[in-house]
């Protein structure tokens, strides 16, 4: 991995390429994993304190995920996705950066895999203008 290619790119799931129109190409893998929870979740860091269970829906290759577990450690983020081959890049992320509080699981946030009160917080940047029917 060189800096200019910091991710290696696992093919996509093409079923899943219709339901997530910037898909999941090179360029589309580095604008994503250029974002920091610093920069694309700075509203909902205050919010976070230390032990806390965090949900990122739509957690893409996990860089703002990481961030997420690092305001809430010892407590532990959950990175979900609808994409098996993000999650592949988010847990290589996150493992690069010694983040074990950090775990990604594929999912959907329109059918999430957890009981209801499972967090104390969620959060999801640019998930909602993939739904089809938003409302």
């Amino acid at each position: 991995m060189s800096e200019d290619n910091p991710l290696p790119h696992p093919e996509p799931s093409p079923a899943l390429e219709d339901l997530y129109t910037f898909g999941y190409g090179p360029t589309a893998v580095q604008i994503m994993t250029s974002r920091t929870a610093e920069d694309s979740a700075r509203f909902f860091l205050p919010y976070l304190h230390a032990g806390m269970r965090v949900l990122d829906c739509g957690c893409g290759p996990g860089s703002i995920t990481v961030g997420l577990a690092q305001a809430v450690t010892p407590g532990e983020v959950v990175g979900i996705d609808v994409e098996p081959s993000q999650i592949a890049l988010a847990q290589t992320y996150a493992a690069e950066r010694g983040m074990a509080n950090a775990r990604f699981e594929t999912g959907n946030v329109s059918a999430l895999p957890f009981p209801d009160a499972a967090f104390d917080a969620a959060f999801g940047h640019t998930i909602v203008m993939q739904f089809r029917d938003p409302v």
